[in-house]
């Protein structure tokens, strides 16, 4: 079932999976867990955070004429804890934070999700700036280093067009400045959400602004470049043929010119490290010479990355993906062989270091979710093991590792226990939008491991619908999402049987009554009301 790729933050945030079975979850899970934790005690501090609602501080920007900041991010969410940890807390950001209106919206907070639809945000964690008349200028990267995201921050903060009007001039050919190329170089493509750009567009889009981008901003533009890769790279995951074999070539030839440049490099971290076996998979065929000169290229550039870690550059989680980066190039054309003992040696000490060194909350969120990852990919069974047990005894949201456990005990055939698991972290979920997303995935576990087992799901239905109770702007975005895929996934077991088509209808029911407290013009309602219903 692999349930974290159901709860995964956004695009850039792989889906990281525990690595060795973990005993077996209690047969009774615990009592659900009370109100979540005032949202103030969650708030990074130095920034002087809007106190008050969304409305309030549109209105506030509105009227100071200051540009306004929305975060949008979860607790549980190991991205968040990264910018957290190497964005807000540094002095470079909170000096900064006095020029906007700073507004921090967690997830689990009322009419989130509603807000969350409105300005099109679905992935934990984005950041958009404003104009102070609600425009939106550009959403901000979360994967760079903060002298970057500093500059890219004081650009948008200096009189910056929206970019959606610098994207119309950069594909047209019209006049666009230095500084409208870095705001679409840094533009956090990842969350968009095909707001500016559907996904159908983005190969064709990507190859026109990185050909026109000016030689002068080399670095900057090979962003542009590592976005037209990747967009390659999905559509032939996609099943679609995205380039020819001409351009193919051309592709490998710049890439080849590109990655081993310094600059091209740190402009592009996030890209080395998550890259790897996509990029070099999809420009070159596996066993040939291109491919062992991409995957040299690439770990000569990984080298290089690794120089920064010596230098402090890079933080903790990045020094672990970019170990998981070269197990990856190693295991992409022998997924089975062995991996050297070196770069055993190597992923070992990293997970071992994240245990061992003592660092904050949100730094210790996101290096174990790395972690978790590398030892997923590299085969460290006892590792993975370890790590995860100690941290379901010390972290705050230790139902976010728990999904791990059920993707791992369901690997090894152990469907029961994986059930279990994902009732042990439904049941321990905090905020109403987090506990239906964790609902949804206990749900889907039952559909898909226990079938046959009508009276469960029926149970765990009518408990997760409850979840949507009472909570007026409950059905949108990220939960009306997950509630279309829990639809027709409900529907379609419902026709395998008379019981299984008795508890959906039970379901259906339910959720009616839900709808009918929910005014007749409410959006929301009419989301709710085709929960169950074909067509």
């Amino acid at each position: 079932m692999q349930v974290r790729a159901l709860v995964s933050c956004l695009c850039l945030a792989l889906v990281l999976m525990a690595c060795s079975r973990q005993s077996p979850a209690p047969a009774n899970p615990p009592a659900p867990a009370t109100a979540p934790e005032a949202a103030d005690e969650h708030l990074p501090p130095g920034i002087a955070w809007f106190q008050g609602g969304v409305d309030q501080a549109f209105a506030a920007a509105k009227t100071s004429g200051k540009p306004l900041f929305l975060y949008w991010g979860a607790e549980w969410c190991p991205p968040c804890g990264q910018i957290k940890a190497t964005i807000f807390s540094r002095r470079e950001f909170q000096e900064r934070s006095r020029l906007f209106i700073p507004v921090y919206l967690d997830g689990d907070t009322p009419s989130a999700q509603k807000y969350g639809e409105e300005f099109g945000i679905v992935g934990y964690p984005t950041m958009i700036l404003f104009r102070p008349d609600g425009a939106e200028i550009t959403r901000l990267p979360g994967g760079v280093d903060i002298a970057r995201y500093a500059r890219i921050l004081d650009v948008a903060l200096t009189g910056a067009r929206p970019i959606a009007e610098i994207l119309a001039a950069a594909s047209t050919g019209a006049q666009t400045s230095a500084n409208d190329w870095r705001l679409l170089a840094y533009y956090s493509w990842p969350t968009d959400n095909g707001r500016l750009l559907p996904e159908a567009q983005r190969v064709e889009t990507f190859r026109r602004l990185a050909a026109r981008c000016p030689a002068e901003l080399q670095a900057d533009c090979s962003r542009l470049t590592f976005e037209y890769l990747a967009s390659v790279a999905q559509a032939s995951k996609d099943g679609k043929a995205a380039i020819d074999g001409l351009e193919r070539a051309d592709a490998r030839r710049r890439l080849l010119a590109l990655i081993s440049l310094p600059s091209v490099q740190q402009a592009n971290v996030d890209s080395l490290l998550f890259g790897s076996k996509d990029l070099v998979g999809v420009l070159s065929d596996a066993n040939s010479a291109e491919r062992r000169q991409l995957t040299a290229a690439w770990n000569s550039a990984l080298d290089q990355l690794g120089a920064l870690q010596g230098a402090g550059a890079l933080s903790a989680k990045e020094q672990i993906n970019l170990v998981r980066a070269r197990v990856l190039l190693a295991n992409l054309d022998a997924p089975d062989a062995p991996l050297p003992q070196a770069l055993l040696d190597q992923a070992r000490k990293v997970v071992a270091d994240i245990a061992a060194k003592p660092t904050d909350e949100y730094t210790h969120l996101a290096g174990v979710n790395a972690a978790v990852g590398l030892c997923w990919a590299a085969g460290l069974d006892r590792e993975g093991n370890e790590l995860l047990t100690a941290e379901l005894g010390k972290s705050k949201t230790p139902f976010y590792f728990m999904l791990d456990l059920a993707d791992l005990a369901e690997k090894a055939g152990h469907k029961q226990e994986a059930v279990q698991w994902l009732a042990r972290a439904y049941h321990s979920a905090r905020g109403p939008a987090t506990r239906f997303q964790w609902g949804y995935d206990y749900l889907v576990g039952l559909l898909e491991m226990t079938p046959g087992d009508a009276k469960g799901i029926e149970s765990a239905g009518l408990d997760v619908l409850g979840e949507l109770d009472s909570v007026p702007d409950a059905f949108y975005q990220r939960t009306r999402l997950r509630l279309e895929q829990l639809s027709s996934r409900l529907l379609d077991w419902g026709k395998t049987g008379t019981e299984p088509a008795r508890v959906v209808e039970s379901l259906r029911v339910r959720s009616q009554k839900i709808c009918d407290k929910l005014p007749e013009s409410d959006a929301g309602r009419r989301a709710c009301e085709s929960f169950l219903r074909r067509g």
